[in-house]
């Protein structure tokens, strides 16, 4: 049986761990109009949590080795629930800053460790589809905290919401005490050579500028949409924000199918360009929608978004014959450096170009996506 008592913990850990990273998102309004701080300054809350992610691959690997992952489960998990206690205390901008950093640089083991257990923990022939629950309870775990995040700000207020949610990395701690400590963490360590050994290869650069690209304007878009709903309707609570991410969930079957949906396409290429013709689809029509209009937009948007991630992790594998770490390693870091970077720098271009005006700037950024995308079969075949 796939979904083994081990794998069910590290599931559940997973989408509770996820929803940590993302439940300041639907408040980032609240936090900006409650601090007195810029939208691209309350960006920073996603982005200092991402960062470290982003350099994970490269800082993670020189210590982490041979931890065995419950115990560094345990330790980061326990570590985090009490900086979410933290939160209730916090009357500076900056102490939500510092505090999300520390979160950063824990999650990166937690999330690891979490990968370990779901491939470790399951036969050989399964670890694909494990890796694929995987990924379903990330998704699942994005749109849990940003839920969970309105939720609870709107009942109560933004510091029972970050409490709850550390009170909640409870569950996946208690549970691991019944789990077996025999998984070890794997990081793949990057260096100058394997790095430059990689990207000397067009096919791995052009992957990577697609990845770079069209998460930059999903992540964009996931954390001004909040604002840009405030200016339509200031009395939207946070709970009303968060429900603009219904569509997120549409990720996990796209992800699970993306494969699927490949081969209809007849070829990879074809694939990567339909799930980019979903999501600018999606683009455009943030410029011509309200409220009830950006939920439908959301669904548009994560198709094409994951159908694109999914697509290309696959791809990045498969074309790993050497290096598999490495490329893997560095598709991690751009990942979520372009995530990192999405969530900050649009804050601006919203504050000083508007709504229309950013979405003209990401419409030019996929086109250099496109472009990419377009290149990548000749490259690589």
């Amino acid at each position: 049986m796939l979904l083994t008592r081990n794998l069910v913990v590290a599931l559940t850990a997973t989408v509770i761990s996820f929803s940590t990273l993302y439940i300041p998102q639907p408040m980032l309004p609240l936090l900006a109009e409650y601090f007195g701080v810029s939208a691209g300054e309350a960006g920073l809350l996603m982005t200092v949590a991402m960062l470290p992610l982003a350099f994970a691959p490269v800082v993670y690997g020189y210590f982490l080795q041979a931890v065995p992952a419950r115990l560094m489960l345990m330790i980061a998990l326990s570590l985090l629930t009490l900086n979410q206690v933290c939160f209730y205390f916090a009357d500076e901008f900056w102490h939500l800053v510092g505090l999300r950093l520390m979160q950063g640089l824990l999650l990166p083991a937690i999330f690891t460790a979490l990968m370990t257990y779901c491939a470790s923990m399951v036969p050989a022939a399964m670890v694909r589809r494990a890796m694929g629950f995987y990924i379903g309870a990330t998704i699942l775990g994005g749109f849990s905290g940003r839920l969970a995040g309105g939720v609870f700000a709107s009942l109560l207020d933004w510091r029972s919401a970050f409490v709850v949610m550390g009170l909640l990395q409870l569950v996946p701690l208690l549970l691991l005490l019944k789990v077996e400590p025999d998984a070890d963490i794997n990081f793949a360590r990057l260096d100058s050579r394997s790095i430059s050994r990689v990207l000397a290869n067009p096919g791995y650069r052009l992957m990577f500028v697609a990845l770079a690209t069209v998460f930059f304007v999903f992540s964009g878009i996931l954390n001004n949409m909040p604002f840009h709903l405030r200016d339509i309707d200031p009395g939207a609570t946070p709970f009303i924000i968060s429900m603009l991410y219904l569509g997120y969930l549409v990720g996990a079957p796209v992800s699970f199918f993306s494969e699927s949906i490949s081969r209809v396409c007849g070829d990879e290429r074809r694939g990567l360009l339909l799930g980019l013709a979903v999501h600018a689809g999606g683009l455009v029509m943030l410029l011509f929608v309200a409220f009830q209009g950006l939920v439908v937009t959301m669904f548009f948007l994560a198709a094409g978004f994951f159908l694109i991630h999914a697509l290309l992790s696959g791809l990045a594998n498969h074309l790993a014959r050497e290096h598999k770490g490495v490329v893997n390693g560095l598709y991690v870091s751009i990942y979520y450096l372009s995530g990192a970077l999405g969530s900050w720098l649009p804050g601006y271009l919203y504050e000083g170009l508007g709504w229309h005006g950013m979405i003209a700037v990401f419409t030019l950024i996929l086109v250099v996506c496109a472009w990419s995308i377009s290149r990548f079969q000749s490259q690589t075949s």
